[in-house]
C-alpha cells in the first residue's frame, strides 16, 4: 500500500513539474499546460516565424492554443508571423512594439484579442479580423502609425468595418480609425466612440462630431498633433479629463451657442458658466482668463510651451493636478486671490526650471507652511 502511495505521489510530482514549465522547440518558447495544451511565451524572436499547431515533448503531443502575455513584445527584428488555426486567444501586448512587423494572420479560431495586442506596431498596414473574434481589448491597435485599414469578416457577430474603419456590429460605437487616416466622417448611426478611436493619430486634421454623440471620452484626442481647431457641438454633455492633451497644433476651441454644458472665450474651453477653465490651446503665447473662473482644471495648460506668464484672477480658488505640466517657457504664475488657493500636487511636474509664484505678501507664509510638500517648496514672492 505504501509503495503504491509513493508511486502515485511520484506521478503527481512529475505532472506538476511538466505542467507550467517552459520548453524551446525550433527557437520558439512554449509553456506546457494541463490538458495537453501549450502557450507561446516570451523569447528572442526575429525574422519570419511560423507557429505550429502541435508540438511534441517527451512523447506527448501538445496543441498550441494561445499566444501569451507579451510573448513577442519588443521583438525588434520580427518581420512576419504565421499563426495556426488552433490559437483561440492572443494575450495583452503579445506583439506590442514590434516595430518592423509587417505581416500577421489572425486565424479563424481566434476569439480574443486582448489589450494593446498590436500597440506600436508601426509597420503594420492592414489587419483582418475573422468571424470568430468576439472580444477586442483596449488599445489593441494604438500607435500603429501606418495602419490604413481594418477589415472584418461579414459573418462576424460582434464587429464590422466600413471603409477600413472598425465599429461594433450595429455601427453605433466607433472603435478605431486607423492612425494613417487624415480625415474621417462619422456615420449617422454612431452614438459613441472609444478612447482609442483617435488617440495618438498624428495625421487627423479635423473632427466633426455628429449630433448623435453626447460625450468625449478621457484622453480621446491625446497626441492628435495635427488637430488645429475643435468645435464642440450643441449635443455634447461630457468631456473627459485630458481629452485634448498633446494637441500641440490646436489654436482654438469653439462651442455651439446652444450647448448648455460648455463655452469658449477667445478660443479657450470653459464649462458653461465659465467658472472652470478646462483647456487652453497649446499654441498660445498669451492668455487672458475669464474673471468668473474659480477653478483651473487638471492638465488645463498642459504643454502650453510658449506661455511665459499666467495671471489667475482673484476669483480662482483651486488649481488642479498637473495644470501647468510641460509649460517650458513659463517663468511666472501670478495669483491675485488674497486667500490661499487650493493647489493639487505637482502643478509644475517635470519642469527643470523654477517658476516664480507671485501672491499677495499676506499669504506667502500660509503657502510656505502648507502640509503639501509639492506646494510648500514653490518659489513664492510678493507682487
Amino acid at each position: 500500500m505504501r509503495s503504491k502511495l509513493y508511486i502515485l505521489t511520484f506521478f503527481i510530482l512529475l505532472s506538476v513539474t511538466a505542467f507550467g514549465q517552459t520548453i524551446t522547440i525550433g527557437h520558439i518558447h512554449y509553456q506546457l499546460m494541463p490538458g495537453a495544451k501549450a502557450i507561446v511565451v516570451q523569447g528572442q524572436y526575429e525574422g519570419h516565424i511560423t507557429i505550429p499547431e502541435k508540438i511534441k515533448y517527451q512523447d506527448q503531443l501538445y496543441t498550441v492554443e494561445e499566444i501569451g502575455y507579451a510573448a513577442f513584445n519588443e521583438a525588434a527584428g520580427l518581420i512576419s508571423v504565421k499563426l495556426p488555426n488552433t490559437i483561440h486567444t492572443i494575450r495583452q501586448r503579445a506583439f506590442g512594439d514590434c516595430k518592423i512587423l509587417k505581416e500577421i494572420n489572425i486565424p479563424s479560431s481566434v476569439e480574443r484579442l486582448e489589450g494593446a495586442v498590436f500597440a506600436n506596431c508601426t509597420s503594420l498596414t492592414s489587419i483582418y479580423l475573422p468571424r470568430s473574434v468576439a472580444f477586442i481589448g483596449q488599445y489593441a491597435f494604438s500607435g500603429c502609425e501606418r495602419l490604413a485599414s481594418i477589415e472584418v469578416d461579414k459573418h462576424n457577430q460582434h464587429f464590422t468595418a466600413s471603409d477600413g474603419i472598425l465599429y461594433d456590429k450595429e455601427m453605433k460605437v466607433l472603435i478605431k480609425v486607423p492612425d494613417s487616416r487624415a480625415s474621417y466622417t462619422f456615420p449617422s448611426s454612431v452614438t459613441s466612440f472609444l478612447t482609442e478611436a483617435f488617440e495618438g493619430n498624428k495625421n487627423i486634421k479635423a473632427i466633426d462630431l455628429p449630433g448623435t454623440v453626447k460625450s468625449i471620452p478621457h484622453h480621446a484626442f491625446l497626441n492628435c498633433s495635427s488637430l488645429r481647431v475643435f468645435h464642440i457641438p450643441a449635443n455634447v454633455e461630457l468631456i473627459g479629463l485630458s481629452a485634448f492633451n498633446g494637441c500641440d497644433a490646436m489654436t482654438s476651441f469653439t462651442v455651439d451657442e446652444r450647448n448648455r454644458q460648455y463655452s469658449s472665450v477667445d478660443g479657450i474651453l470653459y464649462n458653461y458658466d465659465k467658472t472652470i477653465l478646462i483647456k487652453c490651446p497649446e499654441t498660445r503665447s498669451e492668455v487672458t482668463i475669464a474673471k468668473s473662473v474659480t477653478a483651473i482644471e487638471s492638465w488645463a495648460f498642459f504643454r502650453c510651451k510658449k506661455l511665459a506668464e499666467i495671471t489667475l484672477p482673484e476669483s480662482v480658488t483651486k488649481i488642479g493636478m498637473s495644470a501647468f505640466v510641460q509649460c517650458d517657457a513659463l517663468k511666472t504664475l501670478k495669483i491675485l486671490s488674497g486667500k490661499q488657493v487650493d493647489m493639487k500636487g505637482s502643478i509644475f511636474a517635470g519642469r527643470t526650471k523654477a517658476v516664480t509664484v507671485l501672491v499677495p505678501e499676506a499669504v506667502i507664509s500660509t503657502y510656505r507652511n502648507s502640509s503639501n510638500l509639492d506646494i510648500k517648496e514653490l518659489n513664492y514672492q510678493a507682487y
